[in-house]
């Protein structure tokens, strides 16, 4: 984390926060102490009347950087008992949002917004805008290609690995692979032997759900047709006999094509593959171009690692249960809990 970033969020909690609290309860307030940390975290103790409130203050909303501000205040005994403690950053995206929410975790942000639980108490604050937000994407380990090692740490995730074997198992230069591994270091995403200079996922349910935050299926290129058939399923028999019939054309199921050939989970309408690039012929595949009302969707990926640790699930390619996950999450129908059952059955570890 850059630490003039944090030093300048750092200042700002310390400045504005009693005021914020003060303001939602209206009570007087009084900060018991305010910590300076390692550089990557600050932590402010303030009590409301007979509340005490612990302040985790980080500079980003990265699911990653929250797993450890949450895992210090819960297990940091200093802190009184009884205390609420409280994750904050300058403003907290719709996907930390989630991630926070779904583990019943109380947070604020420094835009405005919170929800916090304790004993007889609730705040609950939404739609203030992003007071924090600067132009341009920022720096990750997820970008289209450097997802690679995290694809390939999650197809295995008690293997330790060298970063030549990821570099020789995803295809990216050592330089490229090291410059990755130092930023999931940097995010705790990792751990080491480093005797052995080997690496693996520190937690596979944080790395993924740290991917997931800045994963976006529509960013791939979509191209949506309507093939005739009764169901899903059938749609998806035919077409994947046809594309099989495409010699240079590299295609795998995804969303809930795949979930329903992984899990039988739910049926659906909505059939999705990947393919190497657009089909030359479309009537040959039984497609028609469509605007609206499309059953098909073809997708070329922005990278051509979706296609790594591809498996055969009924006899169908399929792309690796990681990545169908990842991709059911930008998709419709009963996508939400086909990802839920996909997670809790068919992925490669056990959720804490």
């Amino acid at each position: 984390m850059h630490k003039g970033r944090m030093k300048a969020v750092d200042t700002i909690a310390r400045r504005e926060l009693p005021s914020l609290l003060g303001n939602w309860l209206g009570e007087a307030i009084r900060v018991e102490h305010a910590v300076d940390g390692d550089g990557r975290k600050f932590d402010l103790v303030v009590h409301a009347g007979d509340t005490v409130f612990a302040f985790g203050v980080n500079a980003r909303d990265d699911v990653a950087v929250l797993e450890r501000a949450h895992q210090h205040l819960r297990d940091d005994a200093s802190l009184d008992p009884g205390a609420v403690r409280v994750l904050v950053v300058p403003y907290m995206g719709p996907k930390a949002k989630a991630w926070v929410d779904e583990r019943g975790l109380s947070w604020l942000d420094l835009s405005g917004n919170a929800n916090i639980r304790g004993p007889r108490l609730r705040i609950l604050i939404e739609g203030q805008p992003n007071r924090f937000a600067t132009p341009g994407r920022p720096s990750t380990a997820f970008s289209d290609k450097a997802a690679r090692l995290t694809r390939a740490m999650l197809a295995g995730p008690e293997k330790w690995w060298r970063q030549r074997e990821l570099a020789e198992v995803t295809g990216l230069s050592a330089g490229y692979v090291s410059k990755v591994v130092t930023r999931l270091r940097e995010d705790g995403l990792v751990d080491d032997d480093l005797g052995a200079g080997m690496l693996r996922p520190r937690s596979p349910d944080v790395l993924l759900d740290a991917w997931a935050q800045v994963y976006d299926f529509r960013r791939h290129d979509i191209a949506r047709y309507h093939a005739v058939g009764r169901t899903g399923p059938a749609v998806t028999e035919a077409l994947a006999e046809r594309l099989a019939a495409q010699r240079d054309v590299r295609w795998a199921a995804t969303g809930l094509a795949a979930a329903w050939r992984l899990g039988r989970f739910a049926d659906h309408r909505l059939v999705s593959f990947y393919v190497s690039e657009p089909p030359a012929d479309i009537d040959a595949l039984g497609l028609r171009p469509v605007d609206r009302g499309e059953n098909v969707w073809l997708v070329v990926p922005r990278d051509e690692g979706v296609f790594s640790g591809a498996v055969t699930a009924v006899g169908l390619r399929c792309v690796h249960p990681v990545q169908v996950w990842l991709d059911l999450l930008g998709h419709p129908e009963r996508a939400s809990e086909a990802a839920k059952d996909l997670r809790e059955h068919h992925l490669p570890w056990k959720r804490p």
